[in-house]
């Protein structure tokens, strides 16, 4: 559910692992999820987001994390209680 609260919001080209075999997995195609969470005894949830291309970092970051509370509280009825996103990069634009 984080997986899929993370992906759905704008700006977001994916979600990725955190080590550096995890994010070449995912830019080959093969994915190992990029979110991690602790439920004892505190919620604590990590996610690795990949951002597309110019999208403003800080305001898509925002908007994740509350995607993200929000869906995790919604469906566990859970508040999370330590939320960290990383922005794994941004993908550089290509000329065609």
């Amino acid at each position: 559910m984080v997986r899929a609260a993370a992906r759905a919001s704008y700006g977001v080209a994916a979600v990725a692992g955190e080590r550096w075999h995890e994010r070449l997995a995912a830019r080959l195609g093969i994915d190992l999820g990029g979110v991690t969470v602790f439920s004892d005894p505190e919620l604590r949830v990590r996610v690795n987001v990949r951002l597309a291309s110019g999208v403003p970092q800080a305001q898509v970051a925002a908007n994740v994390a509350e995607a993200v509370d929000y869906t995790v509280q919604r469906d566990t009825g859970r508040k999370i209680d330590d939320l960290t996103i990383t922005v794994d990069g941004i993908p550089m634009a290509t000329d065609e």
